[in-house]
């Protein structure tokens, strides 16, 4: 029974389960060939594929010459996205076991350090593209920038509140209002209530509070508005 031990290794931006996915995938594979595998140590960490200074691969590679162990891995890119590091570690002489490449051998070994390394490149290369079309259409560090948007954005709430004032919603809710004021009605919350009773609804759809009556009747000009009283 060969003795294994296994590394695991997720970068900072994946997902916290990250590892124990590798885990318990290194777990099922032991399972699966308990008759040939024994596994005797675990190393992990959260760490770039690209950095060459990992002290967990380290101490895994030292533990599995000191004691003639083979190293897992889940997958190649795990171990590193160097190809110049991934070549070191194969001609250490390791046995090497990697969980979705059963056959890896030598000489496959050195095509994939390869391929995982240009994965990395086109990974950066990615990146630096998007930053520069970021770059392009954003005016990135003007001072005005965030100002214009709330301008903006204030004007277009002043725009759409004048059109909802204008509204037949708007003109219902003003008919009752002045119907119940001239009837001694000024209480704010009894005018809300008067006007979800009639399925009036606000600017954005929904019920009338005593604030959202108080705002209406200051939007609406009304002179005697100072002499509601804000009472249940």
């Amino acid at each position: 029974m060969k003795p294994v031990i296994a590394y695991y290794r997720a970068s900072k931006t994946e997902q916290l389960n990250s590892i124990e996915v590798q885990r318990n995938q290194m777990r099922d594979f032991i399972k699966k060939y308990g008759d040939n595998y024994k596994l005797v140590a675990e190393y992990s960490e959260y760490h770039t594929g690209k950095d060459r200074k990992r002290i967990e691969l380290a101490k895994a590679i030292k533990h599995c010459s000191e004691d003639n162990c083979t190293l897992a891995f889940t997958k190649i890119d795990r171990l590193s996205r160097l190809a110049s590091q991934l070549l070191q570690i194969r001609d250490s002489g390791l046995n090497l076991i990697c969980l979705d490449m059963p056959e890896l051998n030598t000489l496959t070994f050195g095509i994939f350090a390869t391929i995982a390394q240009h994965e990395r490149e086109l990974i950066s290369s990615r990146t630096k593209a998007a930053l520069a079309i970021v770059k392009k259409t954003k005016k990135l560090g003007n001072p005005n920038g965030w100002r214009d948007v709330q301008i903006k954005a204030q004007t277009t709430r002043k725009e759409a509140r004048l059109i909802w004032l204008e509204s037949n919603e708007s003109d219902r809710a003003k008919g009752i209002i002045n119907l119940l004021i001239n009837n001694g009605i000024k209480s704010l919350n009894e005018i809300a209530r008067n006007l979800n009773f009639q399925n009036i609804k606000t600017q954005r759809g929904g019920r009338w509070q005593a604030n959202l009556v108080k705002k209406f009747l200051l939007d609406n000009g009304y002179s005697d508005y100072y002499s509601l009283k804000n009472k249940a």
